[in-house]
């Protein structure tokens, strides 16, 4: 048996599985309380197989990074972010309130939940007693084990309802979805979860977890623990047979498989009560077709309209902005902020933008993702006709490739598009806010994935309104700032001037005074090394108030071939006493001795690195570690750069100034600091024609790395 990549396969939607009210409930409040932790929310998350699957999808997309391995749900938080993770809770909520499928009595999933809780800890029970390195992993593959029936059941409904209704077991259910619909809930988990892309054999263990036992005999232990749990939480204590896989394929013993199973249903026997979720406390699961009892349903109901006011609220209080309006304010954070909101509610990953030139009127391509950078090359005129782009925006209205425009054929742009996408067509949707044309959004389809869309229309329609609204006001600030950010230039300008003038003076006499020591010492004295790297430093400080005037260009630094790791060593003789070991900071340094010299302006790099060694001690007031270490061989785009790497242990940088942290801000430090240091670094960066990239977290501190392009030196410096 494997997974069956097939057309009904690729067509199954899975952004919208069932959850019971109770979680949804409890991850709401958590979510709207201050005080609650991520650890608390995570807690409440990984109980739920549905949530489950959600933030495990989120975080393994490339909207949110690199696929990576198995971590624990905190994790994958923190990754996701809180505004991220009450998007998905919201949005689920919502489905469920305006869904009937949860509150069908034909699919148990209070049961459902249950065996999936039951399954999540026993194979975490089984990890632990056997010594398996990752025991978080092996209970989240238990919790989605059975995944692919709420996947069934969300899709085909009635139809799921009526061939589970009397099945004997699993193996019957499989047989029979396999037979009436075309593929069983092991294949479907299975896809599911191997669309994820996480270095596990997670997939491997939902899809074998109904083998026999002599058939996983040699297969992985995640695999062999996947199995052992689905068998004992199907099991009663007199039940050997079921209770033999476990000494067959992990070596338990009948008595430690018997005590798991007690502990395990223990354990969810508690955390249902702490839900207010009533499930039978007994040995043996629900009979997955039972029918649940008129005072159960009631009870179900209530919470399901408890929830239906919950979002009632949360829509009052902030219209259900769907985490677009939380974005950071840049044009780029707010469209990936609309790429994960659209990968979180409509489950459409594959997203690209074309943006309207408000003068112009063309639209540009633009992708978020490196795989698709030749889209931002692309750039479409506004006429119509030319591409099913610009006959959406004209007509104001979706559209796709698989249905073309007027003339019944898709043009080559719109070929290169869905190329570029890797699609094989794909659905256009404009972004108007009121009568403002702010471009469209595009997502890359499969035909049989159309269906889903057009039954998802009114609501892409009004997400992508306040999308459009979103974008727009960017627009209008962003040109509000550029025009205050002018007219602050000029003034700016004016001050630089005058203040050139009067800092040349004191310069001047103490680089004569610095003379006059030098004359006064003897030629060996240590002290002239000292003297002579005073009188440097002067004169960069010199060239760098010049270069704050209009005239900069007439003062600009000739380029000389450096020594990077020679550059580090100065810097860090000059600070060592006067900063480093007055703030109870050690330093070390790895700098790659074979490290090749680049051709680059030594001044603009001593500042960068200059600002970041003050930074760094600036955040380590009552002492800490900073390593500075340099590699080379870099390459980047087919060019080869220097890295070098500043990483301290201290408190690390908030999320909110990380937002916005190579621009100009008002200083959280204090007065003497005008908040502009890390927008002057990337600055120079940039004319270094370099990159810079910071990582930070209260855990590990901040880590900043700068890559500088090795050039051809003598073509450099022959021009």
């Amino acid at each position: 048996m494997a997974p069956v990549d097939s057309q009904l396969i690729q067509s199954l939607e899975t952004s919208n599985l069932p959850s019971l009210p109770h979680v949804l409930l409890r991850v709401l409040d958590a979510c709207n309380r201050n005080e609650a932790s991520l650890r608390e929310i995570a807690e409440i998350i990984n109980k739920d197989t549905a949530l489950s699957s959600k933030v495990i999808g989120a975080s393994s997309s490339a909207l949110f990074g690199k696929p990576n391995d198995i971590t624990t749900f905190e994790q994958k938080l923190v990754m996701l972010g809180l505004d991220m993770v009450r998007t998905i809770a919201i949005s689920s909520s919502v489905y469920q309130v305006f869904s009937n499928i949860s509150s069908s009595p034909e699919f148990d999933l209070k049961s459902f939940w249950g065996r999936s809780l039951t399954s999540a800890t026993l194979a975490k029970l089984i990890a632990q007693e056997t010594a398996y390195p990752h025991p978080e992993e092996a209970y989240l593959t238990g919790l989605l084990l059975d995944v692919g029936q709420l996947v069934l059941w969300s899709n085909f409904p009635k139809q799921y309802a009526a061939l589970a209704a009397d099945a004997v077991d699993d193996l019957q259910l499989m047989q029979r979805e396999t037979e009436e619909i075309g593929s069983n809930h092991c294949e479907v988990g299975s896809w599911l979860a191997g669309n994820w892309h996480l270095n596990s054999f997670m997939a491997d263990a939902v899809l074998y977890h109904h083998e026999s036992a002599a058939r996983v005999a040699d297969a992985h232990p995640l695999i062999r623990i996947a199995h052992v749990a689905n068998s004992l939480s199907l099991a009663n204590p007199d039940d050997e047979e079921r209770l033999a896989d476990g000494s067959a394929l992990l070596g338990i013993t009948l008595e430690d498989s018997r005590r798991m199973m007690a502990m395990a249903r223990e354990l969810v026997t508690e955390i249902a009560q702490s839900l207010e979720i009533e499930i039978d406390a007994g040995t043996g699961p629900t009979q997955e077709g039972a029918t649940p009892e008129k005072p159960d349903r009631d009870k179900f109901r209530q919470k399901r309209m408890q929830l239906a006011l919950e979002v009632r609220d949360i829509a009052l209080v902030d219209g259900i902005a769907l985490g677009v309006t939380a974005a950071p304010p840049s044009l780029d954070g707010i469209l990936l902020a609309i790429q994960r909101s659209l990968h979180i509610l409509f489950g459409l990953q594959n997203s690209i933008f074309f943006l309207r030139d408000r003068e112009s009127g063309t639209l540009h391509g633009k992708s978020l993702a490196w795989q698709q950078e030749l889209v931002n090359e692309m750039a479409i005129p506004a006429k119509r006709g030319n591409s099913i782009v610009t006959d959406v925006l004209l007509a104001r209205s979706a559209g796709s490739s698989f249905a073309p425009g007027e003339n019944g054929a898709v043009t080559v742009l719109d070929d290169q598009i869905a190329r570029l996408m890797q699609a094989e067509g794909f659905y256009c949707q404009p972004l108007v806010a009121q009568d403002t044309v702010v471009g469209a959004m595009l997502f890359g389809l499969a035909r049989v994935q159309l269906p889903q869309v057009e039954k998802q229309r009114k609501l892409i329609s009004m997400f992508s309104q306040q999308a459009a609204q979103t974008l727009a006001a960017w627009y209008v600030a962003n040109e509000q700032v550029q025009r205050i950010e002018f007219e602050a230039m000029s003034v700016s300008r004016a001050r630089a001037r005058q203040t050139v003038h009067e800092a040349n003076n004191p310069l001047s006499i103490i680089k004569n005074y610095i003379k006059l020591l030098g004359v006064k010492l003897p030629q060996e004295d240590p002290a002239q090394g000292d003297l002579a790297i005073i009188k440097e430093e002067i004169d960069r400080v010199t060239r760098i108030i010049r270069q704050v005037s209009e005239a900069a260009e007439a003062y600009a630094n000739p380029l000389e071939e450096l020594n990077v790791n020679g550059v580090i060593q100065d810097l860090y003789k000059i600070f060592l006493e006067s900063l480093f070991m007055q703030h109870q900071i050690a330093v070390q340094t790895q700098l790659d001795p074979s490290l090749p010299n680049i051709v680059a302006d030594r001044d603009k790099l001593k500042q960068v690195l200059t600002n970041l060694m003050k930074n760094a001690a600036e955040a380590m007031q009552e002492g800490g570690l900073l390593l500075i270490s340099t590699r080379g061989k870099i390459i980047r785009d087919g060019n080869e750069y220097i890295e070098i790497s500043l990483v301290d242990n201290g408190p690390g940088i908030p999320r909110h100034i990380m937002a916005n942290l190579f621009k100009p801000v008002i200083s959280t430090k204090g007065k003497g600091h005008a908040g502009l240091g890390l927008s002057i670094v990337k600055n120079l960066v940039d004319e270094l024609k370099g990159r810079i990239f910071c990582q930070s977290n209260e855990i590990s501190g901040t880590a900043f790395q700068i890559l500088l392009p090795v050039t051809a030196t003598v073509a450099l410096m022959d021009r």
